[in-house]
């Protein structure tokens, strides 16, 4: 990867959406030349899907939490598995340090929450969690 991969990169993050002229324009080459960038970085998987990513309009009463989980030893795979299939969830990371993973979650009410991360618990490789609930974003 280049600068210029770099930088296309960088604006594809701010707006995934933004047209390949726009995008184009502002990297100062031409439009096939950023669908040519595209196309080679989705191949190689530097781009693995382009995604929404939902703002505070409409969804001020949605419910955003990070829970950490630390698991007991043995194969994650099928934890994890566990968790992609529950809907509310919205991402997983893997992590180093005192905990295992973060599940990024969403729910429509603090009972749900509360009902998701019971079924979170539940889970039987789950040894223990810590959830925080986000209160706005800084971006």
């Amino acid at each position: 990867m280049d600068q210029l991969d770099h930088d296309l990169l960088h604006l594809l993050t701010q707006d995934a959406r933004m047209p390949a002229t726009d995008l184009a324009a502002r990297l100062e080459v031409s439009r096939a030349t950023v669908q040519n960038r595209i196309a080679r970085l989705k191949h190689s998987g530097t781009i693995a899907r382009f995604t929404v990513e939902r703002g505070p309009s409409g969804e001020d009463t949605a419910i955003s939490a990070f829970t950490l989980l630390r698991v007991k030893p043995g194969d994650s795979r099928p934890f994890v598995a566990a968790l992609k299939r529950l809907t509310e969830v919205t991402d997983i990371h893997s992590l180093s340090g005192g905990f295992d993973f973060v599940v990024e979650s969403r729910t429509a009410s603090v009972a749900k929450l509360d009902a998701l991360l019971e079924k979170i618990r539940m889970l039987p490789q789950v040894a223990h969690t810590e959830t925080s609930i986000r209160l706005s974003r800084m971006r």
